[in-house]
């Protein structure tokens, strides 16, 4: 009778480490899925757990997301890590998804940035600006990225007052950048040419909103050698400007 006891004893005492070897194995190997399949949520989310940081970053993280989010539906920082890092994929509607399910987990301004940009891909340009609208609402600062793609998209769109409020807002964030002390010369130049192209942006909303004078004002800003700016969305909705000819 003793000796049973000490048996069940050492059984009690090895089946942590039993269940947590099983864990690290049930992580690491994708082999053992349709067990853990099998298993309450509970486990199948603390698989999902150990197996995320082992996802790494790269060509494979990808997978290894979709892996962790099929054993845990629900794993937000799964979901929020492919649609803000690893957009792309062959159909540009399974990204919209993606961003949609981590914005109904996590609803973050990074979150509605990745959904933008999916969405951007697909040639939903007014839902992109819809989206880069809610993302730069969050960020009480204000984000450069966000305003700057919520202007370009709602130009692309047609929403000619929403375009001018982005872009008009990121210039005023390069400008505040740009008056940084001891700013290094190279990122100072940087920000110069992402204004220039903001302003060739904004040159294009203000001659669609028949505002001559304001477009030729940010003309004369952004191109000050020029005797007038020529500018207009090309076949790839990038705006293209041109030096006026008089």
């Amino acid at each position: 009778m003793r000796k049973g006891w000490w048996i069940a004893g050492i059984v009690v005492l090895c089946l942590p480490l039993v269940l947590a070897t099983w864990l690290m194995l049930a992580a690491r190997w994708p082999k053992m899925d349709a067990m853990t399949m099998q298993m309450p949520m509970g486990v199948r989310s603390l698989v999902a757990e150990v197996a995320l940081p082992k996802a790494g970053w790269g060509k494979q993280a990808r997978s290894a997301l979709e892996r962790v989010t099929r054993l845990d539906p629900q794993n937000r920082s799964a979901w929020s890590r492919e649609c803000t890092f690893y957009l792309g994929s062959a159909n540009g509607q399974t990204d919209v998804s993606v961003c949609k399910t981590a914005i109904s987990l996590e609803n973050s301004a990074e979150n509605w940035d990745g959904l933008g940009r999916a969405q951007e891909r697909v040639g939903d340009e007014c839902d992109a600006a819809d989206s880069f609208t809610k993302a730069s609402g969050m960020e009480s600062n204000g984000s450069y990225g966000y305003v700057e793609q919520m202007g370009r998209a709602a130009l692309r769109c047609g929403k000619l007052y929403d375009a001018r409020a982005g872009l008009e807002a990121a210039i005023d964030v390069e400008a505040k950048a740009i008056q940084v002390p001891d700013q290094d010369s190279d990122d100072v130049d940087s920000t110069k040419e992402d204004q220039t192209t903001d302003r060739d942006y904004l040159i294009v909303t203000f001659d669609r909103m028949h505002l001559g004078e304001l477009a030729a004002q940010t003309c004369s800003a952004s191109h000050p050698e020029w005797k007038g700016c020529s500018c207009n969305l090309d076949a790839k909705k990038e705006v293209s400007c041109t030096e006026a000819k008089h």
